[in-house]
């Protein structure tokens, strides 16, 4: 684990585009947080419309909105994939991680871009389960 947090706090394993820990940091946490009581929200967010050259700028605003939508520091937001991000939440139950997906969702589809001249209006699916 201390080299995964020495690969994040290089930038070794940050995402450029929202400054957010990667997936491989991710997958270390899931090994070491098994049964501990950690909810993983998955978002998959679908943006259409927007030109492939102002797709990192979406994706870096979408990934603010998470960001702010969670119980900041005790959650921690992570990039997985292109358009998916992953949230861990600890110290909840299911009615409380229930409404943290809740609100991820709505704060990312009441989210309205204007880029490049277009208006685009981002959808979240979120996910949850216990690790």
């Amino acid at each position: 684990m201390c080299e995964m947090i020495e690969k994040l706090v290089s930038g070794e394993i940050v995402d450029p585009v929202t400054r957010l820990p990667r997936k491989e940091f991710l997958e270390e946490l899931k090994k070491l947080l098994k049964d501990s009581g950690v909810w993983l929200l998955e978002v998959d967010v679908t943006i259409d419309g927007v030109p492939e050259i102002y797709k990192d700028i979406a994706i870096s605003k979408i990934a603010s909105i998470i960001k702010h939508s969670v119980r900041i520091p005790k959650d921690m937001v992570v990039r997985i994939g292109d358009y998916e991000f992953a949230v861990l939440v600890s110290g909840v139950d299911k009615e409380l991680i229930k409404n943290i997906a809740k609100r991820i969702k709505d704060n990312v589809d009441y989210m309205s871009l204007s880029i490049g001249g277009k208006s685009v209006n981002p959808t979240a699916v979120v996910r949850y389960e216990k690790l």
